[in-house]
């Protein structure tokens, strides 16, 4: 649970209203969840209006307030990526990031959930039921405000099945983007959470469902690689943070896939590091020999040449 967050939006009157989940990326808070979550709260150049805030789960169970900073939010996919501040003498306090894949499930595969919803939700025709994993009652405090507000929730874990995928989208309105299906019972607030699929990797983001039915969307992960983070070192030796994205990140293995994304994307790479030496060796002699060939096919004619 330490690498899934829920989701606050404070009120005036001092409450906090449950409005989804979220998951770390990175040890330094930057959390990924479903746009829609956070959209009325994302303002026109990216910085977050507030006030809005994700609960990091400390090792020992502590809680901790981080504020929404700043948010990157897709064009096309239900995403989000927000960068998150811990309060004043915090700073140094890691965040504990999922596992992720690229991968995405076939049909058929077993997948589940675990996220955050309200105390009072119902729990009723569930193909699969779940299980309530912890429940929280009490207050919290945002430092930078000395704003504080009531906090309750429950984490909840959902099981079920893949039962269908749109590798363009499934329409044009609700979901006019690649996702696939389930029959895991989703509510409100488990919108953003991870879906895990059988080796327990992030392989999805849960979008929306059909409420008291077996009827779920989530979102792949392909596409979060172009979202965008702000002041961030790619290596320690950095000299200057700077605005990265996903994909460096996951290159750099600041970010974990499994498959590694090197892997992925540059296949050969990872061939050529399990050659044998002899391998190698054969490899540049056939190589050079190739090479021959090709240019004395090209030359010219001596004679013509002459000519």
């Amino acid at each position: 649970m330490a690498g899934t967050a829920p989701i606050f939006k404070i009120c005036p009157d001092g409450t906090a209203q449950l409005i989804g989940t979220g998951i770390w990326l990175t040890t330094s808070g930057h959390l990924l969840t479903a746009a829609h979550v956070i959209d009325d709260n994302i303002g026109p150049d990216g910085v977050d209006i507030g006030p809005i805030c994700a609960v990091q789960t400390l090792p020992d169970r502590r809680l901790l307030c981080r504020a929404f900073r700043r948010t990157d939010k897709h064009t096309r996919f239900d995403l989000a990526l927000t960068e998150t501040v811990a309060p004043q003498g915090m700073e140094g306090v890691a965040t504990i990031a999922h596992m992720l894949t690229l991968e995405e499930p076939p049909c058929g595969a077993r997948v589940h959930t675990h996220a955050f919803l309200s105390p009072e939700q119902e729990f009723t025709g569930e193909r699969y039921p779940g299980v309530t994993t912890f429940r929280f009652e009490g207050e919290g405090r945002i430092l930078e405000t000395s704003q504080t507000f009531a906090v309750r929730y429950m984490a909840r874990v959902g099981f079920g099945h893949v039962t269908g995928n749109y590798p363009e989208a499934r329409d044009t309105v609700m979901l006019p983007f690649p996702c696939f299906q389930s029959d895991m019972p989703i509510y409100g607030a488990n919108s953003g959470g991870p879906v895990f699929d059988h080796k327990g990797r992030v392989c999805g983001i849960n979008c929306s469902s059909y409420e008291g039915s077996d009827i779920s969307f989530h979102v792949p992960l392909k596409e979060m690689l172009s979202l965008w983070m702000q002041d961030v070192e790619l290596i320690p030796e950095d000299p200057v943070p700077r605005r990265r994205s996903v994909l460096e990140l996951g290159l750099a293995k600041r970010i974990g896939f499994d498959p590694p994304l090197r892997k992925i994307l540059f296949p050969w790479y990872y061939r050529l590091l399990l050659w044998p030496y002899h391998q190698w060796l054969d490899a540049c002699a056939r190589f050079r020999l190739e090479l021959r060939q090709a240019v004395a096919k090209h030359a010219p004619d001596k004679e013509e040449a002459g000519k």
